[in-house]
């Protein structure tokens, strides 16, 4: 098996499983609890392999800080747009934006830059995705908030992606900054937490935890498997595949969280499976 072939079939896996505990998190009563038991108690899966890794040197730790503040962001972005829309609505606009975004950068900044073709089939998929979103605006009506959190949440996703695969490719050993990071980022969300709500989010997370562990374990794993990914992979390439997420969260939304199906959104979903294609042939 090539490095290319592994790299893809690690990000397709992790863009399932991202869709799973998207899922989960919006099928929570609690959702900014359950994203907060997902983040802190969540980084506990950790600790067990930390003894077998590298500790991280002084320019890692700042790559580990750097990527502690993207995923704090994004956590609290996602946590707002999938309390004011539908996951259907919310997931395909945050998704659509951040490959968008990554692809530019690794275009205009990164030595390994995707041919024209690429990125041609790259605008293929996020028009699917953007589309997707798009026809559930006409059987939710999702408010202007509900947008701005989803493009928030898309900014951010692409933060957290360039300076991840840039961290985790420098690094001497990948899984130091894969272990540290995830854990790292726990004490920030916890006390944002506490801020927002006080010390009653403490129960409020414990009392979400089946919701949390079943939200925790793919979430952790998926990101795991895309950070091994970015390291043998493409950036630009990796990063749009791992958006055929939006499949897996379409067909979630509508056989587990009951959420609308509009004809239309199979058409977006071929044209999302056509881009993936393409992104791999051409």
């Amino acid at each position: 098996m090539t490095a290319e072939t592994t790299a893809t079939l690690l990000i397709l896996s992790s863009a399932m499983l991202h869709a799973v505990w998207n899922a989960a998190v919006k099928h929570s009563s609690d959702k900014f609890a359950t994203v907060l038991f997902v983040t802190s108690y969540g980084s506990l899966l950790y600790m067990p392999f930390v003894l077998l890794v590298p500790f991280p040197d002084p320019a890692l730790w700042r790559w580990i800080a750097l990527s502690a503040v993207c995923h704090l962001s994004y956590q609290l972005f996602l946590a707002a747009a999938l309390e004011r829309g539908a996951l259907t609505f919310a997931y395909p606009i945050a998704r659509g934006t951040g490959p968008m975004l990554v692809a530019l950068f690794a275009y205009f900044i990164l030595e390994d830059a995707l041919p024209v073709s690429k990125l041609g089939a790259i605008a293929l998929l996020v028009f699917g995705i953007f589309l997707t979103g798009n026809i559930d605006r006409k059987t939710t009506s999702p408010t202007a908030a509900a947008l701005f959190y989803s493009l928030g949440t898309g900014v951010m996703i692409a933060a957290y992606t360039i300076v991840d695969a840039l961290a985790v490719r420098s690094a001497e050993n990948p899984f130091s900054f894969i272990l540290w990071a995830g854990i790292a980022g726990a004490p920030a969300i916890f006390l944002v937490g506490i801020k927002r709500r006080g010390m009653a989010i403490v129960g409020a997370s414990l009392k979400v935890w089946r919701q949390g562990l079943v939200a925790a374990i793919p979430a952790h794993g998926g990101y795991a498997l895309a950070l091994i990914a970015y390291t043998i992979g493409n950036l630009g390439e990796i990063a749009a595949l791992r958006e055929t997420s939006i499949i897996f969260a379409l067909i979630i939304g509508f056989f587990w969280l009951k959420e609308p199906f509009a004809r239309g959104k199979l058409f977006s979903a071929m044209l999302i499976a056509s881009g993936a294609l393409l992104i791999k042939m051409v």
